[in-house]
């Protein structure tokens, strides 16, 4: 199986980020083989020192579209793979056999179009439910709720003006990480995106949509989210991990006080 392991940054992003998530991909052994491509986003991005060799293919392109457009860009520009893992720069692989779990994941759910480390729970409901004009006007919805719907109805009008299939809900696999193949992204037109935070969010629910609408399953890997790649926007929820913050945030704690 031909695999591209991509990852996409920036020129702004914290080197040591990027260098993390090569040292986790070297300390834990893939289970299956793959190339390792890296693409930048900003024409002035300079590839850390270390890495020079790390990478089979580096392409550097324009700062437009966040990392969407940075995935789009490199499987487009990667004819001779079948399949893509996509990771933005600040993941870190947790868990040996990673690789391998994704493909096994992807091959064995019937017409699977996308795998992840996360569906997002919130976002998994009905746009009825998401859009519900009485989120706003009900004084007792925290501010969060009402920031939502207004979201969840601006998602609505890209995908309209997009002419992506909404669906029954805005069940979404974040694009932190996403594993699919090149037939799912040739029919689906790959990703689209956009020019402000707002509208790259937007695509991201847009990619998920697509790709369900043409009858083809989303999935989480496991039941916890980032069981195999950390990242740290989304810390995993599996048991052992939350009892480990858990038994950090004490240790903390008792530092503190005596100090």
């Amino acid at each position: 199986m031909q695999v591209a392991v991509v990852i996409s940054t920036w020129s702004g992003a914290l080197p040591h980020r990027l260098l993390d998530l090569c040292e986790s991909l070297n300390h834990y052994r893939p289970g299956i083989e793959y190339d390792l491509i890296l693409c930048a986003n900003g024409l002035d991005y300079v590839l850390p020192n270390p890495l020079r060799d790390r990478f089979a293919k580096l392409f550097v392109r324009e700062n437009t579209g966040y990392n969407l457009a940075g995935w789009d860009y490199a499987w487009r520009h990667l004819p001779d793979y079948k399949h893509f893992l996509f990771l933005q720069h600040d993941c870190v692989v947790r868990k040996r056999g990673w690789l391998q779990d994704f493909v096994d994941c992807f091959v064995s759910i019937p017409n699977c179009g996308l795998v992840g480390e996360n569906i997002d729970r919130f976002w998994d409901k009905s746009w009825s439910e998401l859009c519900d004009p009485a989120a706003q006007r009900d004084p007792k919805k925290n501010c969060e709720v009402r920031q939502c719907a207004q979201w969840a109805r601006f998602f609505r009008e890209k995908l309209r003006d997009w002419k992506i299939p909404e669906g029954e809900s805005a069940r979404v696999v974040t694009t932190v990480v996403q594993f699919t193949s090149r037939q799912v992204l040739e029919e689906v037109g790959g990703y689209n995106f956009g020019n402000t935070k707002l509208e790259a969010t937007a695509a991201e629910v847009a990619f998920s949509r697509k790709i369900a609408a043409r009858g083809y399953a989303l999935a989480q890997i496991s039941r916890w989210r980032h069981s195999r790649i950390a990242h740290p926007q989304w810390p995993s929820d599996a048991p052992s991990a939350r009892v480990w913050r858990s038994v950090k945030k004490r240790m903390r704690s008792f530092s503190r006080v005596s100090c």
